[in-house]
């Protein structure tokens, strides 16, 4: 009873998410990474309203539509949309009133062009977004507005943690499915899909004369390369500890760097062999890393981002509060993003922390002259120069 009633307070949450822009609580968003059954309530709901918002007259619905609505879509065999006539059907039952802006979302909202954005990364003039919606969705964006999208499908609705670029290629992380996506951002399209057994943690990718690697860490810590076969190569060191869903990967001073945020280590790995050459408890639990001149930052969920030297010791700490879990660095500028509704500036010079609030920051990625691109949940995507002023947005499911 206690799982069932869990279930239904976090659904009741992503309703409300869904209709009103309501952050989700620390709580619901664990819940729902873990959650198969709660991702796809979510996907459902941004399919509904997506679908449903098509010149839609103002007009307030009967007190039950959304219960029936809801109750048609999750009756009706999925997967990608399949279900909406069905969900149609019961409307134009009810008296053919169907107004989304009183169902699901504020009045005067419309469709939207990222679905629920998670993952951004740079490819040079424009941004490849994953979506965490039941189709996946994959979105160029460039000069602003979004110039390609395809669907990515997926056993279950997709949960993208992680993007790499290698040269013209992106790689995709998506947990839910267990799977790493290789996409060709223009033209749009999937090139290979990677299983990686029990889901992506994290990723990286280096250049190289062999054309580059991608080096990947499982759910249950394993860590290893993508090769050109679709062959999952992987390294099972004894004694190195189970994680979830999210740890740092970097090939930086000849090293290959990987968090372990159960324990508090960053792990330094032989990039050729994957043999582990040091271990480097720093406490706290770190989740990310980014490569900086000299050095290593290592973010750390619990509140600190700590710089470190090329052999993995800790140099620098600096205290941020919250719970950020992804990291983006432009400069002399590193950028935290934290779920709980916050994005933090820290100078590497200074130590200057500054905050600004914002509605479901999922993912960062620098971008040329110095700002950055924030990945918003379902707000969309929002671009902020050095000083956190935003200086555009693409607008996103609401």
């Amino acid at each position: 009873m206690a799982g069932l009633d869990v279930h239904g307070q976090v659904q009741d949450e992503l309703e409300l998410h869904v209709e009103t822009g309501t952050v989700l609580s620390e709580s619901a968003q664990t819940h729902l990474a873990g959650c198969a059954e709660c991702r796809a309530h979510l996907a459902l709901l941004r399919d509904l309203e997506s679908v449903l918002l098509q010149g839609v007259p103002e007009v307030a619905p009967p007190h039950a539509l959304k219960a029936n609505v809801l109750e048609a879509a999750r009756k009706t065999p999925r997967p990608a949309r399949r279900w909406w006539p069905a969900a149609l059907g019961v409307a134009a039952a009810m008296g053919g009133l169907l107004v989304l802006g009183s169902l699901l979302t504020p009045r005067g909202a419309v469709a939207s062009t990222l679905p629920d954005p998670a993952v951004v990364v740079s490819t040079g003039g424009s941004l490849l977004i994953a979506s965490n919606d039941r189709a996946g969705t994959l979105s160029v964006v460039e000069g602003g507005r979004v110039t390609a999208s395809l669907g990515s499908g997926g056993r279950e609705a997709s949960w993208f943690t992680e993007g790499v670029r290698l040269g013209e290629r992106v790689f995709l992380a998506d947990a839910a499915n267990d799977r790493v996506l290789e996409v060709q951002p223009s033209p749009l399209k999937i090139l290979k899909t990677y299983p990686v057994p029990d889901g992506v943690a994290g990723l990286t990718a280096s250049t190289g004369e062999d054309g580059g690697r991608v080096y990947f860490k499982s759910v249950r810590g394993e860590v290893g390369t993508l090769d050109q076969g679709v062959r999952i190569t992987v390294a099972q060191e004894a004694g190195m500890p189970l994680a979830d869903v999210m740890d740092g990967v970097l090939l930086a001073g000849g090293h290959l760097f990987v968090t372990h945020h159960l324990s508090g280590e960053v792990c330094l790995l032989d990039p050729r062999t994957l043999a582990v050459r040091k271990r480097v408890k720093v406490g706290g639990m770190p989740v990310a890393l980014e490569q900086v001149r000299g050095g290593v930052l290592a973010l750390d969920v619990t509140g600190r981002l700590l710089r470190l030297s090329l052999d993995g010791e800790v140099e620098k700490v600096w205290t941020v509060g919250g719970h950020p879990d992804k990291l983006g660095v432009n400069g002399d500028v590193a950028l935290l993003t934290d779920r709980g509704g916050t994005v933090t500036r820290v100078s590497l010079s200074s130590g200057q922390v500054e905050r600004v609030s914002v509605t479901h920051p999922m993912d960062v990625v620098s971008l040329p002259g110095g700002g950055f691109a924030v990945a918003e949940g379902g707000r969309g995507l929002r671009v902020l120069d050095g000083d956190l002023k935003t200086t555009s947005s693409v607008e996103g499911q609401r």
